[in-house]
């Protein structure tokens, strides 16, 4: 990426106090993306993260919650990981801006770019070059403020979501122990073309499948044949921590929604019918624990195969507000992990 630059710092406004988020603090955050909700197109989305706020966070080795109070009070959040992702072939240190509220009685303070400015001073800590966002392109709030330097990316991050209502398929196969290393190569071979992407390895999957309950070894699944692993990919249960309700603007009807990802998956040339298959055993393990949809990020067109399921894409814009973003014609993909979102 060229064009690098710092992020702006700003101090918080008269009033409001900012620092880290702890458990202590876990009922107010809840309450609060409970009442403020993301505005996308004709649509209120706000999330139900009881009982514990901070769950899948823990996924992630290196993160920090940062509120503003006001008025005794929480008014405002933001969220953030510190990760290493390859962009045209070169790693990079940034974080990633994945959650931010403020309440609408105290919009127009400053109060999101002094939570913003509070990650950055946290994340500067860490080597971190500057953030980034994923946003729908629907939601005009966010786009006006993690888009608001620009550098939105020429690429879009698609996101296919399976419908799991019919969803059938075989009882999968849990990777087998010391079979690490075999995932590793997989998902390096299938993904490292893409933007975005940080390699794993043996003791870097085993570390991530040891941070939190929700993902664990006994969450990765593996198709062999004759011994050899030829797809591979995690499930990891976001709806158990969180709950996404979707409110109609102009009819007031609501929906609510449960979801599993797909994480750390990958698969040999020429076996996409194999991942095909142990993509439908996923859906239906998630459909059997309840959740509605199983989504994937697919990096570029036909990396993610066709399963025969129900699917919808949606389309995330990328920003990097710190670097301008490589020309279209030299970006083969882009992949985003799923745990992050």
């Amino acid at each position: 990426m060229g064009g690098s630059q710092r992020p702006s710092i700003a101090d918080p406004p008269p009033g409001v106090t900012i620092h880290e988020a702890t458990q202590n603090d876990n009922d107010a955050l809840i309450a609060l993306e409970r009442e403020v909700p993301l505005v996308v197109g004709d649509t209120h989305e706000f999330f139900d993260r009881s009982p514990d706020y901070f769950a899948n966070q823990r996924l992630h080795q290196y993160y920090r919650t940062v509120l503003a109070e006001a008025d005794g009070r929480v008014v405002g959040v933001t969220a953030g990981l510190v990760h290493n992702p390859v962009i045209q072939g070169v790693a990079h240190r940034l974080v990633y801006i994945h959650r931010g509220r403020v309440h609408p009685d105290f919009h127009g303070r400053g109060i999101g770019f002094a939570l913003s400015s509070a990650l950055f001073r946290w994340s500067s800590g860490l080597g971190s070059e500057g953030p980034y966002y994923l946003i729908s392109p629907d939601n005009e709030r966010s786009i006006a403020f993690g888009g608001r330097a620009g550098r939105r990316w020429p690429v879009d991050v698609t996101l296919v979501s399976f419908d799991l209502l019919s969803a059938e398929g075989e009882r999968p196969e849990t990777l087998p122990p010391g079979m690490l290393e075999d995932a590793a190569h997989l998902i390096n071979a299938t993904h490292s073309p893409f933007d975005f992407f940080e390699p794993v390895s043996a003791g870097l999957l085993a570390a991530r499948l040891g941070r939190s309950p929700q993902y664990t070894p006994q969450h990765v699944f593996a198709v062999r044949e004759r011994g050899e692993v030829v797809a591979v990919a995690g499930l990891c249960d976001k709806g158990a921590a969180t709950e996404r309700i979707h409110v109609d603007c102009a009819t007031g009807a609501a929906s609510r929604s449960r979801e599993a990802v797909v994480a750390d998956w990958g698969y040999r040339s020429g076996r996409e019918d194999r991942f095909a298959s142990l993509l439908r055993s996923l859906a239906a393990r998630a459909r059997a624990i309840g959740r509605d949809r199983l989504t994937i990020c697919e990096p570029a067109p036909g990396v993610v195969p066709e399963t025969g399921l129900p699917a919808r894409r949606a389309a995330a814009s990328l920003f990097t507000p710190a670097s301008d973003p490589p020309p279209a014609e030299r970006i083969k993909g882009i992949f985003f992990d799923l745990l992050f979102f």
